[in-house]
């Protein structure tokens, strides 16, 4: 999560059964250097420790000022426009961990699907030593439409109160005006950041599966979350910086990674831009499923048991 330093916003996203006047936005380039923010959580609670049922919460560290899932083995996984280049050190549980030379490694889309770019916005490097961590398990599927995710980030907290707008849509291309307001007199609400930074957890349901958005860096085959402001009890939203932060899903009986975040959406001027989280946006999700069988070919699968998230910049989105 970044704030600060916003970029042209190049296009507006209009879908069906899609809120209109979206526009996604990478979160967390490091080349750009924009603070860290925390996923935000409706419920305000910290959720900076983790929940009793989820072993791999400790598992998502600090990569410069975005965030890293350390996979297993040595390997960590994170988005290309986080670590574009091998980088120096990740931190896992307040300890820095310096990178193997020659380990890095750029993920491709699927031989099968030629319309894609030939990379994705997904990179895989190794440590030189391993951190006392699990091995995480890779999800075998994409998590369908209204199943239960958990979505784990590191950096800035949320301000402890929600702040409320009233905002107006004016026809045009960025005309929509935001005023703040009360409770009573508002329209929309949301949640800005603080500059705290602490790896938090929040959870929220799967709102749509299998599409595609080009961030510039590569198609990337994902799913998606939903803000919303009636939803679970920790109903949570990526924000900017949040690149390279982890998804999983429960099955009943384990967890596995099912995502990496590694864009969110915001309204036509949105107050903060991808900083702030105003129920109504979307988390851009990239679908670890589809990317499963290449990553197993560079982090082969151990006998133990491993089966195995730019300020500004506008994704465009296309169905498959």
């Amino acid at each position: 999560m970044m704030d600060g330093l916003d970029l042209p916003n190049l296009q507006n996203l209009t879908s069906v059964n899609r809120m209109s006047r979206f526009m996604f936005v990478i979160c967390g380039l490091v080349a750009i250097c924009q603070p860290l923010e925390a996923v935000v959580v409706a419920s305000g609670g910290p959720n900076n420790t983790a929940p009793g049922r989820q072993p791999f919460f400790n598992n998502v560290g600090v990569i410069g000022s975005a965030s890293a899932i350390y996979l297993g083995d040595g390997w960590v996984m994170s988005a290309n426009h986080v670590a574009g280049s091998l980088p120096a050190s990740v931190n896992f549980g307040g300890t820095a961990y310096t990178t193997q030379a020659g380990s890095f490694q750029r993920l491709e889309n699927p031989t099968h699907s030629p319309t894609l770019t030939l990379y994705t916005d997904i990179v895989l490097f190794r440590l030189d030593s391993s951190p006392a961590l699990p091995s995480v398990s890779l999800a075998l599927s994409t998590p369908t439409v209204g199943s239960q995710v958990m979505m784990i980030g590191n950096g800035r907290t949320q301000a402890a109160t929600r702040t409320y707008w009233d905002r107006t849509v004016i026809p045009g291309s960025a005309n929509d005006t935001w005023v703040e307001t009360t409770e009573a007199l508002s329209n929309i609400s949301g949640f800005q950041t603080t500059g705290t930074q602490e790896v938090r957890w929040g959870e929220n349901l799967v709102n749509a599966e299998q599409f595609i958005i080009d961030v510039g860096q590569g198609d990337v085959i994902s799913f998606s979350t939903g803000f919303d402001a009636a939803g679970l009890t920790h109903e949570a939203q990526g924000v900017s910086g949040d690149s390279g932060g982890a998804v999983f899903s429960y099955d009943g009986s384990a967890w596995s990674l099912s995502g990496m975040m590694y864009a969110v959406s915001t309204y036509e001027n949105q107050p903060g831009g991808a900083t702030t989280a105003v129920f109504g946006v979307e988390t851009a999700i990239a679908d670890i499923a589809s990317y499963r069988t290449q990553i197993l070919n560079v982090i082969p699968e151990p006998s133990s048991g491993l089966l195995a998230i730019l300020g500004g910049v506008v994704l465009v989105r296309r169905r498959r």
